[in-house]
C-alpha cells in the first residue's frame, strides 16, 4: 500500500476501509483480529460521526499490517479548511464564493490552492465541480510541473490525473489530456468511491451515475458528467 497522508481521523478510517475492503477481509474477521466487539468495528467504518480513539486505530490498523508514522506537512496546510479553500478557488475564477472577503495577499500560489482544492474535492462535491473551471480558467499561467509536486504531497496524483482529464474532455485543452496520459502510466489505479465516505445508497448509485471519465481513473461517484458540465459552461461564459 502506498504511504496516505491523513490529516484527520475520518482520513485514517477511510484508507484503513479501502485497505480492508482490497484485501477482503471482512469486517467481522478484522474485528476478532483486533479483538474489538464487531458492532464498534462496523460503526467505526460506516458512520459517518465516528470518532475513534487512537487505541482503537491502532487496534484495527495492526491486523492489516499497518501502522501511523508521523511526517512533516507542507507549508499552510495547518490552516486547512474548506471555506479558505472555496475562496481561493474563487480567487483564481472558479463560480464560488468568498473571493470579495479575502486578503489577496493571503492567497497562496495557483498549484499550491489547486493542489488543496484536489485533496477536500473528495469530501466536497461543489468544490469539485468547480475545479475544472479553475483549470481551464487559468490554463495559460498554469505550471503543471509544479501541480504535480504540490499534489504528489498529498498523495493525490491519481485526483489530478481524472481532473485534468474530465477538463480536457470539457474543454479541448491537448495540454491537459497529454499530462492525464502521463499521469495514467504512473499512478496506481484501483476501483475506489471517489466521494469519502459514502453510504450503500450512495454507493449503488454511484454505479449508475459514473461519467466514463472517472471509470477510466477507477473512481465510482454519484454523480454524472451533466453536473459538471453545467457548472463548466455556468463559469467559463
Amino acid at each position: 500500500m502506498a504511504p496516505v497522508t491523513a490529516t484527520t481521523a475520518k482520513e485514517v478510517l477511510h484508507a484503513l476501509e479501502e485497505t480492508r475492503a482490497a484485501r477482503g477481509v471482512t469486517k467481522a474477521e478484522l474485528a476478532r483480529r483486533s479483538r474489538l466487539r464487531a458492532q464498534t468495528v462496523r460503526r467505526l467504518l460506516t458512520d459517518k460521526s465516528a470518532n475513534p480513539t487512537l487505541t482503537n486505530v491502532l487496534d484495527l490498523l495492526r491486523p492489516l499490517g499497518l501502522g501511523l508514522r508521523l511526517v512533516e506537512l507542507p507549508p499552510g496546510s495547518t490552516e486547512f479548511d474548506a471555506e479558505k479553500v472555496h475562496a481561493w478557488l474563487s480567487f483564481y475564477g472558479a463560480p464560488l464564493y468568498g473571493a470579495t472577503g479575502i486578503d489577496p495577499t493571503s492567497v497562496p500560489g495557483l498549484e499550491s490552492a489547486l493542489a488543496e482544492a484536489l485533496k477536500l474535492s473528495r469530501e466536497d462535491a461543489t468544490l469539485a465541480r468547480a475545479i475544472p473551471v479553475a483549470l481551464q480558467k487559468n490554463r495559460g499561467r498554469l505550471s503543471l510541473r509544479l501541480l504535480h509536486g504540490e499534489t504528489e504531497r498529498w498523495n493525490e496524483l491519481r485526483t489530478l490525473g481524472f481532473f485534468l482529464d474530465l477538463t480536457a474532455e470539457l474543454g479541448h485543452h491537448e495540454a491537459f489530456k497529454e499530462e492525464s496520459t502521463r499521469l495514467r502510466a504512473e499512478v496506481p489505479l484501483r476501483t475506489t468511491q471517489f466521494f469519502r465516505p459514502t453510504t450503500k445508497r450512495e454507493r449503488d448509485l454511484a454505479e449508475l451515475k459514473t461519467p466514463e471519465v472517472a471509470r477510466r481513473w477507477g473512481f465510482r461517484m454519484n454523480m454524472g458528467m451533466d453536473s459538471f458540465a453545467s457548472m463548466f459552461e455556468k463559469g467559463m461564459r
